[in-house]
């Protein structure tokens, strides 16, 4: 992922230091991920403006902070939804104070536990933030990751050998055991019931997290996305890139790639562990007629969608790095899906 410059996107995302990371309707505050997303899909400043004054209407003004927290203090916070008034400054007085860098080895290694608190979008948040070089908004990503930082479960100790992680999903998708999908009003809240149930643990601790575990982690994500087209397998695969944004910060990679898989298989079974294409069904739709991906990026970068413009902005770069065409095809999935509902609107 690389980075941006954008003068207005820079105003856009000071602006957005005001409002609560969470929405009217209690769902997490896309419009810094999205700005982002869209600006490196070349979106006109022009077309950030108009995205982030149709989006505002979500917002809703950040609270004023009741107590102050300080190095012991905040770690009482953690996954306390409640408590972003508090971790916001914060977080941003260790920012200035000490730097981006510091800020972080000094807090990650209690955060990287609840990874997918709120969908991941704690991790994700601060990823982009990290990829605009703005301080602030990574104390806003600190401050909102904290918040939601809630562990599923402690890991259990590894009982396999097993590298592939691709493998214990399909064997867990045909036993039938996790057929029921989970429903409950947030998707962490989803994954924590299906990691409370019995023999989640048993599937965690049967893979071994090899050298190359999190490029099996990012194609195991995208194997489940490419084949649900499912609105939470989509956050596996942003949830992944951003872990990779931050890797440079973590001090024991094999830990929390284990939480990563974690956070994946419970992501999975949460939607009922729906069969996964064979090799011929993922050629198929690879092979598929299919618009050229300057198109696939313009379209994105227009979309009033901000799933559609951060999963084809990530899709599209993975795509760059590991040329894997099954990026391609789903970002080009999305928009296509996008221009269909778009389409239908009154």
């Amino acid at each position: 992922m690389g980075t941006t410059s954008s003068a207005v996107l820079s105003e856009l995302l000071g602006d957005d230091l005001s409002s609560d990371p969470t929405t009217n309707h209690g769902l997490t505050n896309h419009l810094p991920m999205a700005l982002v997303a869209k600006q490196r899909l070349g979106a006109s400043d022009g077309e950030l403006v108009r995205f982030a004054r149709r989006y505002a209407r979500r917002l809703v003004p950040l609270d004023a902070a009741r107590d102050a927290l300080d190095e012991s203090t905040w770690r009482r916070v953690i996954g306390r939804r409640d408590a972003s008034a508090e971790l916001r400054p914060y977080f941003a007085r260790r920012v200035m104070d000490e730097g981006v860098d510091h800020t972080l080895r000094q807090h990650l290694p209690l955060l990287w536990p609840g990874l997918a608190g709120a969908g991941f979008h704690g991790a994700i948040r601060l990823a982009y933030a990290l990829e605009a070089s703005s301080p602030m908004q990574v104390a806003a990503g600190l401050a909102y990751w904290t918040s939601v930082a809630e562990p599923l479960g402690a890991l259990p100790r590894v009982t396999s050998s097993r590298t592939d992680p691709m493998e214990i999903l399909r064997e867990q998708s045909a036993s039938r055991a996790w057929s029921t999908p989970v429903r409950a009003r947030l998707i962490d809240e989803e994954l924590r019931l299906v990691a409370h149930r019995d023999g989640f643990d048993a599937v965690v601790s049967a893979w071994g997290a090899p050298g190359d575990a999190w490029a099996q982690l990012h194609s195991a994500a995208l194997a489940i996305y490419a084949a649900t087209n499912n609105f939470t397998a989509l956050h596996g695969v942003t949830g992944l890139a951003a872990l990779s944004t931050l890797r440079p910060w973590m001090e024991d990679e094999v830990l929390v790639s284990r939480y990563a898989f974690q956070a994946l298989a419970a992501a999975y079974f949460s939607i009922g562990a729906p069969r996964l294409w064979s090799s011929d069904r993922v050629e198929e739709f690879i092979s598929a007629p299919a618009p050229g991906l300057d198109e696939v990026r313009r379209r994105a970068s227009m979309s009033d969608d901000e799933h559609v413009a951060k999963i084809v902005y990530t899709s599209l770069e993975n795509f760059a790095t590991t040329a894997d065409p099954l990026y391609a095809a789903v970002a080009t999935r999305a928009v296509h899906d996008d221009t269909l509902r778009a389409t239908r609107e009154p």
